[in-house]
């Protein structure tokens, strides 16, 4: 039994709480609950209006936040067919509530307070003479104009009616609370804003992880302390972690002395090289808000809106072995989940948590245990990576399972990539089917053992010898290393110094030689080894294969015995193609699928392939048509899923057809959800005609298109060759990377010596080749 790395995560669900847009009443009460939960404070309020605008917006809030869990404040039609609509984040649990009754009253269904309360208490508070800290519970009047702010900044709780635990009276005697009546003829005190109040509760022991696009600059909003939009923009903001002070200049009186405090806060601040950090970013929702204020020398204006990319956070991480095992004829792994920094009593057993999942590698090539971040596949991702449909979320590092704070061990099931894709075409509105040059495709990949074997495909002389000779065509063993070694006809010298340092298997020496191809070929069952015989009755030459050759034989054409041994006298050994390569059908093209695939597998890291698929249309705008393959990753600066549809050849043309048919397919993904890219690829040259159908492709503002040739793809670094011939990028590591290759190389080339070959020169070129 063999074991697997895995990382773990510990973190509060996100709960995206629904609210009717402009019911004060039920912003309020999102408000009150929100803070009863770990990790609330980062947990967006959604919103629910009746205009397409407001549906986009809520849909936005809901993708932005990359929500676990939609709960309605409110049950009222339109809230509840919004969160119908998101079929992919079913309620996991079996009572669709917050607080679920127990043998102790009601407990939340998520991780609440409870978990950092107790923390603070241990470790600050109890047994200590003096205890280091205190929380600070602020309270206010029902007639303060300034009620919704206090409760968006400070936060407050559902009275012991509402859900049958005083949360209030918990946060008070646990952390040595103190009651600070906010008065409405006061200026706000100026150090609330460090004050240790349910807000900060709400987030107290987590670690963020901020994205490279995090807008995460401190300072203020600006808006009317008693509009539904401002409070709720308010609260979203700081949901993605930007510390925001709320500032209503029609009670300047009283916030102005908070204002200042704060601003003399941000001012400390280390000082930012390039200068953008160091000022005040002030976020209004219209442009006549920033008029007349004043926050200091330097205000960043800050338009609101989605332009901001919300963190991630957990609890603790940890790395656990995991055993790895078949189970039904796929391979699982069972691991114990690892120490909890948080209380683990058994009067909270029904309350549940996120364990997020991340393999450090996957198990094989043909399966993944690292799924790509696409929720809508959720579902799926539950019933067949889990067990249960409901509990499982995509997640941008592996996946994540709801769990109860109890549970101590988990087992996950790997998914096939071709059924995983599958899934990603028909999650888009495509029914993608595997094709019989797609099986054949794949099974040869498997013959020579996964895509590295089959780099001997790179060698030209070796394509070149496969395609020479038929099924029944025989060959000797000096004429299978000529061709290989593309001897020069005059010089009799191999030519094949392009390939010496490519590996194909462990030798003892440098340089690879034509002979360590053929090798390689027969032990894969490329080729097998036998004799030409001649049958002295009917007087016809025939092939036998070493494994049937025997001291009397029968001839295969008349059926005659007769003994071979006058025939073995300074005999060559002969090959012919075997098994796949035995077919007529030159393995329905399937080698240069099996090049390319593994040339970006060797480019890109933690691919996920499957070969040729059919593809019609379930809704989406696409002809019926046929990818040679389908490939995936998920990484980069922003770790998106970029998807690659691919169409492979040999000599053949890339005809206008295969580029209007991938285009639509890669038209088909939702940009907010998938980077889709469309791969053309050729063991040979393409023509100046194919460059140009091909760059037709390419998408507004955005490179799709990759162009991989024989110079790209005989190499094992991709631009190895290219890098001479033109100025680009030639580090590549990525398909975006790749695309912006093939734009440099392909489409605005920029040769670094001699003059630029013209189109017709090109065409004619790759005619003879």
């Amino acid at each position: 039994m063999s074991t697997l790395s895995l990382r773990i995560q510990y973190r509060p669900v996100r709960v995206g709480f629904c609210v009717q847009k402009d019911n004060m009443d039920d912003l309020r009460q999102a408000l009150r609950l929100v803070h009863t939960l770990w990790g609330g404070r980062f947990n967006p309020i959604i919103p629910i209006g009746a205009t397409e605008e407001d549906d986009a917006e809520a849909k936005a809030l809901v993708d932005a936040f990359k929500i676990d869990v939609l709960y309605p404040v409110t049950s009222v039609r339109l809230v509840e067919d919004f969160i119908n609509g998101f079929t992919y984040l079913p309620w996991p649990l079996f009572h669709k509530s917050l607080f679920v009754g127990s043998a102790r009253g009601k407990v939340a269904s998520f991780m609440d307070i409870y978990h950092p309360v107790r923390r603070l208490f241990e470790e600050y508070i109890k047994d200590k003479p003096e205890p280091k800290i205190k929380g600070t519970f602020y309270e206010w009047m029902d007639s303060d104009p300034l009620k919704d702010v206090f409760a968006a900044s400070f936060g407050l709780y559902p009275t012991q009616a509402e859900v049958d635990k005083d949360y209030t009276e918990f946060f008070v005697k646990y952390l040595h609370g103190e009651r600070v009546t906010l008065n409405s003829a006061e200026p706000v005190p100026t150090e609330a804003y460090k004050e240790l109040t349910p807000s900060v509760v709400s987030s107290w022991g987590l670690e963020i992880e901020r994205s490279f696009r995090q807008h995460d600059n401190p300072g203020f909003y600006v808006g009317d302390c008693d509009d539904f939009n401002d409070i709720t923009w308010f609260w979203n903001l700081r949901a993605a972690d930007i510390d925001l002070v709320f500032y209503d200049p029609r009670h300047q009186t009283r916030l102005d002395g908070l204002k200042r405090a704060w601003i003399d806060v941000l001012g400390k601040r280390a000082t930012d090289p390039i200068g953008l950090r160091n000022a005040v970013a002030v976020w209004a929702r219209r442009l006549e808000r920033f008029e007349g204020q004043d926050f200091g020398p330097q205000m960043l204006r800050c338009l609101v809106g989605l332009n901001v990319e919300p963190p991630t956070v957990h609890i603790n991480e940890q790395s656990v072995l995991g055993s790895v095992a078949d189970s039904g004829g796929r391979q699982s792994i069972s691991f114990q989940l690892p120490p909890k920094q948080f209380s683990e009593d058994v009067g909270l057993y029904s309350q549940n948590l996120i364990v997020g999942v991340d393999p450090i590698v996957e198990l094989s090539e043909d399966t993944t245990v690292k799924p790509p971040y696409i929720p809508e596949l959720n579902e799926y991702y539950g019933r067949e990576f889990y067990f249960r449909w409901n509990q499982a979320r995509s997640q941008k590092a592996g996946i994540g399972i709801i769990l109860g704070v109890t549970h101590d061990d988990l087992t996950l099931r790997a998914l096939p990539n071709r059924e995983l894709i599958s899934k990603i075409f028909r999650a888009f509105g495509m029914e993608a089917q595997p094709s019989k040059p797609g099986l054949i495709a794949s099974r040869l990949i498997r013959q020579m053992d996964g895509l590295q074997g089959c780099r001997v495909f790179k060698i030209e002389g070796v394509r070149k010898l496969i395609e020479k000779y038929g099924p029944l065509g025989s060959f000797t063993r000096s004429g299978a290393i000529q061709i290989i070694g593309q001897n020069d006809p005059v010089t009799g010298k191999p030519r094949f110094s392009d390939f010496e340092g490519l590996f194909i298997e462990q030798r003892d020496y440098l340089r690879l030689k034509p002979e360590d191809a053929l090798r390689y070929l027969t032990q894969q069952n490329v080729f097998r080894v036998g004799l030409n015989l001649h049958c002295q009755h009917c007087e016809l030459d025939f092939w036998l294969s070493l494994d049937d050759l025997a001291t009397d034989v029968r001839c295969e054409l008349c059926g005659h015995l007769f003994n071979i041994t006058s025939q073995l006298r300074d005999r060559d050994w002969t090959y012919r193609r075997s098994g796949l390569f035995g077919r007529e059908d030159h393995q329905e093209g399937a080698i240069p699928v099996a090049i390319t695939l593994q040339q970006l597998a060797t480019t890109i890291h933690g691919l996920i392939y499957t070969t040729a698929m059919s593809i019609t249309s379930l809704g989406a705008k696409i002809a019926a048509c046929e990818t040679d393959f389908v490939a995936i990753s998920q990484g980069g600066y922003e770790n998106r899923v970029a998807l690659a549809v691919g169409e492979c050849k040999s000599k053949q043309e890339i005809t206008e057809e295969d580029v209007a048919h991938l285009k639509a397919v890669a038209d088909a993904f939702p940009r907010n959800r998938i980077d889709a890219y469309i791969v053309f690829a050729k063991t040979t040259p393409f023509t100046a005609t194919e460059i140009t159908r091909c760059r037709a492709a390419q998408a507004p503002h955005r490179f799709r298109v990759i162009l991989l040739a024989q110079r790209e793809l005989e190499p094992y670094f991709v631009y190895e060759r290219t890098e001479k011939e033109f100025v680009l990028d030639s580090t590549a590591i990525s398909f975006e990377d790749l695309a912006r290759g093939t734009h440099q190389a392909y489409f605005d080339p920029k040769p670094k010596a001699g003059p630029v070959v013209p189109p017709e020169a090109q065409d004619a070129v790759a005619g003879e080749n």
